[in-house]
């Protein structure tokens, strides 16, 4: 895919052990009676998952080649068997197999193991989208399995997670494959590399292991198969990944794309073959690291790294197979429920049914969590329910029974006409359907129906949704009236009404990923307008989210995010509060307060940022205008500050990965005002964007339109307009006079040659007299330090009173050598002495 993909795959494929490798032990395995010596509870998890983020971040690893486990699988361990506990999506939703079946009318645990897992996905249709992960269209097919046996050093009590993942990105049609292989041996999750001894990947000690397959060029429709082989190689525990796809234009390829042999013995010539490796599947008791099940699983999920994805249309089907013993036929696993437990990226939008056989059917729906065969209350087939909604950018949840619950609802997707057409599992369904300045409705399902719901309009009932749009079609929906999407008459997005956002769009995946954003505009043209729009607040009071935050020490409430996704002419005006955080997580992601990607000629003015994680991020695009804006830091009251994303005191104003952008009268009061990244975040590709960041001076009144829109003043009142104002301007890592500012190098091309300040600055000149032509001589006034090899050296500082000190030149004395100069009205001298 990247240059960086590319270069990685040239990595060694021989490592001779010269590190120690400490075996797994019995640290959190599972005790005799079933139950966990070492349980892990859910602040250690999230301490490990915190740790393994650092390491892969420290060590540069592209999040493209990242999919995490599920620090905080949602499972128990009742009576010697494995129990979920997923209560709503967002799931790795698919097919998983965690090792339960139903026997005589209860669901027990069981264990199998095989040398060989095979998946099947053919995927016939699919829209999905997410914008704050890694490509806001792309998707990963995860096979996940758990290899046991795994002989290290002569102990074989070693187990690893073996993952093959196809990744489909929809708009460029590129398919590619990728593994990756964790250490599943205890709690501590920690990968050596002279665990491995031959590998055609890439070792990241102490985090994980990736391999790096082919990638082909395909339209829908196109089938997947994956697997993971286990067998013993060169006397050594050896895992296979292999593919076989058929593309859209009928041709298959196939092949072993990675081959990793673990270290048995640390020696170039074993004296004997290791035990073979297997894969196991145990819904007895939890796998060697203390808390995840031994599962397989086949899912379709977010891209990479944690993330979800919102998926809007969906058409694929999947198999999951295992083979026996002296077989050479692939078997369908026994049972199934319709998501997975290990892997931590995940879906919402896909509804899963089962049949005939040990098939699973995508669609788009509500990610509803159930069984799916051979465990009690599994139903095979489904039911067609559509609805003709209007407006048709309302929202959709269902749950199951004759009860509308919160906690258990799951999003559904409705195409841009407002139709929703879901195939459910046979059974009874309850859907509600909101949009703001609209009374809400339920509808009660109990068989395949196709029937109209219409909102009515209720101005008092507020802004209790958010607002989104697909296309110019749909915004006339969430405007005010009046508009016609031009320049002269934008659309201008509805703004009044004090209702709180309902606490249903507070939901977040295992890694607090939001799924809704509070204004999302998506492939639009038309000029609107977004001004002093709501907060978009919500409470996490539903059971998910309120434990998570609790376990993870965060806020319990938060502000939902405004994301532009291809769409230009936007102008975010006026708005007092744009705020809200992030976990830390979502660090090197796209995501903000406010949110661009790939849109051009917006505009964004006279907003006040409250910056907790990032304030603005415009990710492509150009032409975009950035005027008239507050950046100031937040600080949400947290038991675990370091959870929040940039917390504490690195909270970054606007991230610029674009071209041709003006950013000027701002105010930026923040730790990290302003940042050009040097590689693109997503690709980590090397990248170099050229912005302005200041205007040409002009007087205050000078007035420039902007999507019809004047633009003047000076943010700090005064007579001149030019660049911004940066609170960090004037400290010893960014003094005055020193131009252009580059926020400390986080500008990469260029910065602001005219920033503000409160006061004239007037220089500050220093002269010597004494030292041989050349002699490097140095200055520290008020902290700023100058260094000079000729007769003066310039500050820049406002009036006031300054300590200096002369630094030591070896020979001389300098007079005088410390003291204070003062500024007032015009330039300040000071001549030094040397002897």
């Amino acid at each position: 895919m990247t240059a960086v993909r590319h270069l990685l795959l040239g990595a060694a494929t021989l490592f001779v052990a010269v590190l120690m490798f400490v075996p797994a032990g019995s640290i959190g395995a599972p005790a005799p009676d079933g139950h966990t010596a070492s349980p892990t509870t859910a602040a250690s998890a999230t301490s490990i998952a915190s740790r393994v983020e650092a390491e892969l971040r420290a060590a540069h690893v592209p999040a493209s080649e990242v999919f995490l486990p599920n620090f905080h699988p949602p499972v128990t361990l009742q009576s010697g068997t494995i129990t979920p506990t997923y209560a709503q999506a967002p799931a790795p939703m698919g097919i998983g197999d965690l090792g339960v079946q139903k026997v005589n009318g209860r669901d027990v645990g069981t264990v199998s193991y095989t040398s060989s897992v095979e998946a099947t996905v053919t995927l016939n249709a699919l829209n999905s989208s997410y914008v704050d992960g890694y490509g806001p269209d792309s998707v990963s097919i995860q096979l996940n399995t758990v290899l046991t046996n795994v002989d290290l050093f002569n102990h074989t009590d070693n187990q690893f997670w073996i993952q093959n993942v196809p990744v489909y990105v929809e708009s460029t049609h590129t398919l590619y494959i990728v593994d990756n292989i964790w250490n599943f041996s205890s709690p501590s999750f920690l990968f050596t590399q002279n665990s491995l001894w031959s590998y055609r990947g890439v070792p990241v000690p102490p985090a994980y292991y990736f391999g790096n397959g082919p990638s082909w060029s395909t339209m829908m429709p196109f089938t997947v198969r994956v697997y993971n082989n286990a067998t013993v190689l060169n006397d050594r525990p050896t895992v296979f990944l292999n593919y076989s796809i058929t593309l859209s234009s009928g041709r298959t390829v196939s092949g072993s794309y990675d081959k990793v042999e673990f270290n048995s013995t640390g020696s170039a010539r074993p004296t004997h073959p290791a035990p073979a490796p297997t894969f196991q599947i145990d819904g007895q008791q939890f796998g060697a690291n203390g808390y995840l099940p031994n599962d397989a699983e086949i899912t379709l999920i977010g891209s990479n790294n944690g993330c979800t994805t919102s998926v809007y249309d969906v058409n694929a089907t999947m198999t999951l197979a295992t083979l026996p013993n002296a077989s050479a036929v692939y078997a369908p696993v026994p049972s199934a429920l319709d998501f997975g437990f290990d892997t931590g990226e995940t879906s919402e939008g896909i509804s899963v049914w089962s049949g005939p056989g040990f098939v699973a059917h995508l669609a788009p729906g509500p990610s509803l969590l159930h069984p799916l065969w051979g465990m009690t209350g599994a139903v095979s087939g489904f039911i067609p329910v559509t609805f003709h909604v209007q407006p048709a950018n309302a929202f959709v949840f269902a749950s199951a029974g004759t009860k509308f619950s919160s906690s258990t609802a799951a999003w559904a997707p409705l195409l841009a006409n407002g139709l929703g057409q879901f195939q459910l599992p046979p059974g009874r369904y309850s859907f509600e359907f909101l949009l703001a300045d609209h009374t809400s409705r339920i509808v009660h399902v109990a068989t395949g129906i196709s029937t109209a719901v219409v909102l009515a309009p209720n101005p008092s009932v507020g802004i209790d949704t958010p607002l989104g749009a697909w296309g110019n079609a749909e915004l006339a929906n969430i405007s005010q009236p009046g508009g016609a999407g031009t320049l002269a008459n934008p659309y201008v997005l509805l703004n009044g009404g004090s209702a709180t956002i309902d606490p249903l769009f507070g939901e977040f995946n295992d890694f607090q990923f939001p799924v809704f954003s509070g204004i999302f505009l998506a492939h639009t043209s038309a000029y609107v307008t977004v001004e002093n729009a709501p907060s978009f607040s919500v409470t996490y009071s539903l059971p998910v989210e309120a434990a998570a935050v609790a376990g993870s020490g965060l806020p319990t409430t938060n502000f939902l995010q405004q994301v532009y996704l291809y769409a230009d002419h936007v102008s975010v005006v006026n708005n007092p509060v744009l705020a809200g955080w992030f976990n830390s997580f979502l660090s090197g992601t796209v995501d903000a307060n406010l949110l661009f990607w790939n849109s051009s000629h917006d505009l964004v003015a006279g907003n006040t940022f409250q910056d907790a994680s990032v304030a603005l991020d415009i990710y492509g695009g150009s032409h975009n205008v950035v005027s008239g804006n507050t950046f100031s830091a937040s600080y949400p009251v947290a038991a675990n500050p370091s959870g929040i994303e940039n917390d504490p005191g690195n909270e970054t104003g606007i991230l610029l990965s674009a071209n041709g952008d003006l950013v000027y009268n701002n105010l930026f009061d923040l730790p990290i005002p302003a940042i050009t990244p040097t590689s693109d975040l997503l690709t980590f590709v090397a990248v170099s964007y050229v912005d302005a960041w200041n205007a040409s001076s002009a007087p205050a009144s000078h007035v420039r339109t902007v999507n019809g829109f004047p633009l003047s003043g000076n943010i700090l009142g005064g007579v001149r307009e030019g660049g911004n104002f940066w609170s960090v301007y004037g400290t010893p890592s960014n003094p005055y006079g020193t131009l252009p500012f580059n926020a400390s190098g986080g500008i990469t091309n260029g910065g602001d040659y005219l920033p503000l300040t409160r006061s004239p600055l007037y220089r500050v000149v220093v002269r010597e007299s004494g030292l041989p032509f050349g002699t490097p001589w140095s200055v520290d006034l008020n902290g700023t330090v100058r260094t000079s090899t000729s007769l003066s050296m310039v500050f820049f500082d406002p009036a006031g009173s300054y300590v200096y000190t002369v630094g030591p030149v070896p020979g001389y004395g300098a007079s005088p050598s410390y003291g204070a100069i003062r500024v007032h009205g015009g330039a300040a001298y000071l001549t030094v002495h040397f002897t």
